[in-house]
């Protein structure tokens, strides 16, 4: 039984999300009017209400300007991204799949979800987990844990077997791509290596196939479509959608019509592909995927023949020619017994509720898929000073893992001893990434008092806290992160808070969510609607293009295009107080709302 404590899992991806749960000591995926999973997309609708998820995904055709996808690619940064008329940081997206995700484990549960573990790919650096961590408080839940995307895959399969077996979980997802190595054997499973790729995923392959199809365009009538955004957008769903044909037939055709225009003339586009042009096409891709695995394989210890079983997950491992090049390469036949879009979510869940004190599943030891350590001073050269990167927790290290390493002030009259934090796996200070970087004041370096020890402390979730202090002296220091995450600053979070409580409240897809660190957040069906009065001449426009959005999270093609054409038409009537526009439009729009059983 659901109640105020219960923790849930999230797998939040780059292009769909999915929220789990135990229940009645089985993970489950939280469904949604029939929907397990959640396009990552947000997006503002034509009346200023955020919207998520399929609605958004089917408005980024008509109004890319308003709606955002694959923000993940983005965690990390503070890069502001721009919808609609305002400027977000990407974990202020993040937050608002997020909180869409809390409003349906709520809702499903029957409690006010305020717990979870979320899944991050296996390669995600510090950056990027705690911008994860500060879009979930955002979105108003504790982050209990975070968890590689691989190894929460990996708690659904064989959880009751005490056999001893070594797995590696092909994750290819999206946005990103992950490989673990793991070893099961007696209720536990110890995570041995990771490998990834955080810029390779499906998204990629919908890019190429883009490509090569506007390339074709342009040769045909000297206009690019991805400088069109409408058009951009259209090609780029479409493209998506070939590539998921393509794992099951041989050949697929590309087919938009009015695609664009030139001297006054609509332009069609069709373009046919065969599954060996696009395997030919993305060879590249897999082959990297390929040599990731290979690089795993061998930093685990183990050789490819003490594998025992491939799992694959991320919806674009049903592409066939990565399952063949996986056959050829290990000798086994990949396993996708659970489903590879939602094995993560349920691997989540299963490890929410074992913090929870429930028994469901074996215990998990993970592993660090980064060096960690700090710049250090090699030598002088005529150059100056030469720093090299010195490594105190090595990847792979068991999780949770603690190091103390000493290290020696330059000389007697050193003041501060700059501690620059690094991640990675190169000498060369440029080649790995920056962490942070503080200072330790020196109180007379000399002798035993010029030792500087740095303990570094990683916790189960990834958290780093890095402690500096000098050998005789009591007085240490832990490190503030000095990156772009650390500007949003306790000021700036509120604010962000105050903006994205308004935001829940106005949309009709959030009812009952706090954000943040906010109060209650009570949706209001009245003050929702107060945008249509009845002395409001645009008053059953405006209502159509509420219904417009509550249909467009349930038709697909020709029917959502058409809908969205005639919304943004009702739109731009609106805004040009065309009464008579909007009436005939309206009725276009009531006409084909009508049909679709809106």
């Amino acid at each position: 039984m659901a109640d105020s404590t219960t923790i849930i899992g999230i797998d939040l991806g780059t292009t769909n999300s999915v929220a789990a749960a135990v229940i009645n000591g089985r993970a489950t995926v939280l469904s949604e009017n029939g929907e397990s999973i959640l396009p990552s997309v947000v997006g503002i609708d034509p009346a200023g209400k955020l919207i998520t998820g399929e609605i958004a995904r089917n408005q980024q055709v008509a109004f890319p300007d308003r709606t955002l996808a694959s923000v993940k690619r983005h965690m990390g940064s503070m890069k502001p991204l721009t919808m609609g008329e305002q400027t977000y940081t990407p974990p202020e997206i993040s937050a608002m799949i997020l909180g869409r995700l809390r409003a349906r484990a709520s809702a499903v549960l029957g409690v006010d979800i305020t717990r979870a573990v979320v899944t991050v790919p296996a390669f995600f650096d510090e950056n990027q987990r705690q911008a994860t961590r500060e879009a979930g408080r955002l979105a108003g839940l504790t982050v209990e844990r975070i968890i590689n995307e691989p190894t929460a895959a990996t708690l659904v399969y064989h959880a009751s077997s005490d056999d001893r077996m070594h797995i590696v979980v092909y994750d290819f997802g999206g946005g990103t791509f992950d490989v673990s190595v793991v070893r099961m054997e007696a209720g536990v499973i110890e995570v041995l290596s990771s490998k990834g790729d955080t810029h390779l995923g499906g998204d990629d392959l919908d890019a190429l196939i883009m490509t090569h199809v506007a390339d074709d365009f342009y040769q045909q009538h000297e206009i690019d479509l991805r400088s069109i955004a409408s058009a951009r957008w259209r090609l780029l769903q479409a493209s998506e959608a070939a590539k998921c044909k393509l794992s099951v037939q041989e050949h697929v055709t590309i087919a938009e019509e009015f695609i664009a225009e030139k001297d006054g003339t609509p332009l069609n586009l069709e373009f046919t592909i065969s599954r060996s042009d696009y395997e030919e096409w993305i060879a590249d891709f897999v082959d990297r995927t390929i040599q990731c695995v290979d690089d795993a394989i061998v930093d685990s210890g183990l050789s490819a023949k003490q594998i025992d079983e491939l799992v694959l997950v991320g919806g674009t491992t049903r592409t066939p020619m990565i399952e063949r090049r996986l056959r050829e390469e290990f000798h086994l036949e990949p396993s996708r017994a659970v489903d590879p879009d939602l094995a993560v979510a349920l691997g989540a869940a299963t490890q929410a509720a074992m913090i929870q004190g429930e028994t469901v599943g074996p215990i998990l030891v993970d592993v660090t898929s980064h060096t960690l350590g700090v710049e250090a001073l090699d030598g002088f050269s005529f150059d100056g000073p030469q720093t090299s990167f010195s490594p105190i927790i090595h990847r792979g290290s068991a999780l949770p893992a603690s190091y103390e390493e000493a290290y020696s002030a330059v000389s007697e009259s050193q003041k501060i001893a700059e501690i620059h934090v690094l991640q990675g796996e190169h000498d060369e200070i440029d080649k790995n990434a920056s962490i942070g970087k503080f200072n330790l004041a020196l109180v007379n370096p000399s002798g035993a008092r010029a030792k500087v020890l740095v303990r570094f402390d990683l916790t189960l979730d990834g958290t780093l806290k890095v402690t500096a202090r000098q050998s005789g002296n009591d007085r240490a220091e832990e490190m503030i992160v000095n990156n772009a995450l650390s500007q949003f600053q306790e000021t700036e979070r509120q604010t962000s808070s105050d903006r994205l409580a308004e935001m829940f409240l106005g949309s009709d897809e959030f009812s009952d969510v706090d954000s943040g660190e906010t109060g209650g957040i009570q949706n209001d069906s009245d003050a929702a609607d107060t945008e249509v009065t009845a002395d409001d001449e645009f008053s059953p426009s405006r209502k159509a293009l509420q219904r417009a959005q509550t249909a467009l999270a349930k038709v697909q093609g020709e029917d959502a295009e058409e809908i969205v054409e005639l919304t943004q038409r009702l739109e731009t009537a609106i805004a040009d107080n065309d009464l008579d526009a909007a009436k005939e439009i309206g009725t276009e729009l009531d006409d084909v709302l009508f049909y679709v059983g809106q």
